[in-house]
């Protein structure tokens, strides 16, 4: 017998300080022509803490408010640098500083923007199959003080800093969550990867360029023929799940792109799902690297937007390709 699964907790971390794009296109940092294209307001910007210590201020609420002796695995989730020594493992500081028991599973996955998708599914596998015990996973990411350019390393997309933390387990809390299903297409995965490799330096930080050789090798059309597909099969798994066709959720949360590369093709297939969406909020922070859609549930959480019984739809992608979708219903 399958057991429920429910998000307990959930909680973010956003830095105060928000950098405009009127700001970036004064400055020159940013071609105005794109930002029309993009259209994001602006992105959020930490000066201070490092990835690992934004995350601590995302999860330690969740382990203060309840026993954390009952939490199994810690997932922290990333597609950035952490900050500290290359050989430093971040998940092992957040067990120590959140307390938790020596017996818990500490890891860190990378496995793109669709990471905490991935760390997601693992823990409702466990827990829907009866495993005891909770889980808690952790999405950080921060792009200030690297190479990484938030605004030009890459096309169609703008870097905003910040963190989540989601606490699952069979008790019953804030969501309960009806689905969680992955899909990929692994055709897509050299769209991010270079034609040979290379010795560490500046140049890793350059997503830009290998996508646009992938382009100009495929073009849109060879994008869209792996990636469209991609998606509905996403649709039709989610569809055999949860009905959403007759019954859309009142809000979907996509990842924070750029309105002008891949936005279109998630509206595309899945906008008559939900009744709206979180780009609002999403073009105001820029792209969090793992914790998009995460983000867009706490911020819909905490400013009380939604009633018992209504229902969120999460869908996650993340280069490789890696697509996800998660229905939660407030309970």
């Amino acid at each position: 017998m399958k057991s429920d699964v429910f998000i307990t907790g959930i909680n973010g971390y956003l830095p105060s300080r928000s950098y405009s794009v009127d700001e970036a296109i004064l400055s020159g940092q940013y071609d105005r022509e794109r930002a029309l294209t993009d259209r994001f307001t602006s992105v959020r910007i930490e000066d201070d803490l490092s990835s690992p210590e934004m995350a601590l201020r995302a999860a330690r609420p969740l382990c203060e408010t309840e026993d954390p002796s009952g939490i199994n695995t810690l997932y922290l989730t990333g597609i950035h640098r952490h900050g500290h020594k290359l050989l430093w493992p971040a998940a092992s500081y957040l067990q120590n500083e959140l307390k938790l028991k020596s017996r818990t599973r500490a890891m860190s996955i990378s496995q793109g923007c669709n990471g905490a998708f991935v760390a997601a599914s693992i823990a409702f596998d466990l827990i829907s199959s009866g495993v005891p015990g909770e889980h808690i996973i952790v999405g950080s990411d921060r792009f200030s003080g690297s190479a990484f350019d938030r605004i030009n390393s890459d096309l169609g997309t703008l870097y905003g800093d910040g963190a989540i933390a989601i606490r699952m387990g069979s008790s019953k809390g804030v969501y309960r969550v009806l689905c969680m299903v992955l899909e990929s297409e692994t055709g897509l995965e050299s769209m991010y990867r270079d034609t040979k490799t290379s010795v560490e330096g500046p140049g890793d930080h350059d997503v830009k360029s290998s996508k646009r050789a992938y382009l100009d090798r495929v073009g849109r059309k060879g994008f869209n023929s792996l990636f469209v597909p991609a998606l509905h099969r996403l649709r039709s798994i989610l569809l055999d799940q949860v009905d959403l066709a007759s019954s859309p959720a009142e809000y979907v949360v996509y990842p924070n792109v750029g309105a002008g590369l891949s936005a279109q093709l998630y509206a595309g297939a899945i906008s008559d799902l939900a009744h709206r969406d979180m780009w609002e909020f999403g073009r105001s922070i820029g792209h969090t690297g793992t914790s998009d859609q995460f983000l867009g549930l706490w911020e819909l959480n905490r400013t009380g937007n939604l009633s018992s019984g209504d229902r969120v739809l999460l869908i996650g992608a993340g280069n490789g390709l890696g697509l996800a979708a998660m229905v939660v219903e407030k309970t």
